[in-house]
């Protein structure tokens, strides 16, 4: 399955509307040695909201469970795991660290994952670096 992608953001750039609109983000490594481009760069797939096994470790919104409260983080297919979540705050994205959640959380998948809605991943304190699907 081919999808389309759109321009490239610094993910400090990224917001919050961003991620609601488009909920699948890949990493733009083919764009790193373009001019006023960096590592940091991801691009929004833009034709689906369904995570199939082409879209390489992206990175996909998630809201906690009972909450209003948005998240980010990258999806790696094969573990079925989410790593290096970010909080959306007023502020921009900020690290697990850095803010105040009661643990263990529910992350809930903002687009499908295979086909799948609504898909569960648990964070069962601060100290782990992946949440697992349940």
């Amino acid at each position: 399955m081919k999808y389309k992608t759109g321009q490239s953001k610094s993910l400090d750039a990224i917001t919050l509307n961003d991620v609601l609109q488009y909920p699948i983000w890949e990493w733009a490594l083919d764009e790193e040695r373009v001019e006023g481009q960096d590592e940091t760069g991801q691009r929004p797939v833009l034709d689906t909201n369904d995570v199939k096994d082409e879209i390489f470790n992206p990175t996909i919104t998630l809201k906690i469970k009972d909450t209003e409260i948005y998240a980010s983080g990258e999806y790696e297919s094969d573990a079925e795991t989410i790593s290096a979540i970010s909080v959306w705050n007023e502020n921009g994205w900020i690290l697990l660290d850095e803010v105040d959640l009661h643990f263990p959380i529910i992350f809930i998948s903002i687009p499908k994952i295979r086909g799948v809605e609504n898909v569960a991943f648990l964070l069962k304190s601060k100290s782990d670096d992946v949440a697992n699907r349940i």
